[in-house]
């Protein structure tokens, strides 16, 4: 029987590092495989959902790597990643981090590969919403473009990395302004554009 609609799914499979290759991952797409064969559709779709959530549990643990360890004196809360909501806007990565101080607090959040970033980033460059608002400003972390948001009681840094992946910085409370460049200081740009652009 040919086997054609399985054949991404197996090379996948063998691009998994040899110290995975004999995991729970593996071994559902293979019983998929055999459920395929005997034409247990429903078994082989169940099999490699199973697998697919799986391998996007390891993902979201690599991914949990680009938001940075708190700062000293700071605390931070586990990664936040909603792959399911973004799965109605289009699909994508979008994962959070909070850090704390007393009433001080930041949050991270890095969006990518969502067509919902590409609107974001057209009004970002969009100068008649720069004027529009007194609150927003144009802002730049290096090379990287922007804006900052002083609305609400809050600041408010969102950048945009290749025009692909959104990087937002977001502070409460903060006595210096300048904690939130001190977040962007120990995030490695280049590792989350290598980890997020597809």
């Amino acid at each position: 029987m040919e086997l054609r609609p399985m054949r991404p799914l197996l090379f996948a499979a063998c691009l998994m590092p040899v110290a995975v290759a004999a995991d729970e991952v593996t071994e559902q797409i293979q019983s998929a495989l055999e459920a395929y064969e005997q034409q247990d559709l429903q078994g082989a779709i169940s099999d490699l959902n199973y697998a697919v959530a799986q391998i996007q549990e390891m993902v979201n643990a690599q991914n949990a790597q680009l938001l940075p360890e708190p700062l000293d004196g700071w605390t931070a809360s586990e990664v936040e990643n909603a792959g399911a909501a973004m799965s109605m806007l289009g699909g994508g990565t979008n994962m959070t981090r909070r850090y704390q101080r007393d009433a001080e607090s930041v949050e991270i959040n890095i969006v990518a590969n969502s067509p919902w970033v590409m609107s974001m980033m057209q009004m970002m460059g969009n100068p008649m919403l720069m004027a529009s608002n007194p609150n927003l400003k144009p802002y730049r972390y290096k090379r990287l473009k922007g804006m900052k948001d002083t609305s609400d009681g809050q600041t408010e840094v969102t950048l945009s990395v290749v025009g692909q992946i959104m990087v937002k910085v977001t502070g409460r409370n903060l006595a210096d302004e300048g904690v939130i460049e001190e977040y962007l200081d120990v995030m490695d740009f280049e590792r989350i554009q290598q980890a997020l652009l597809q």
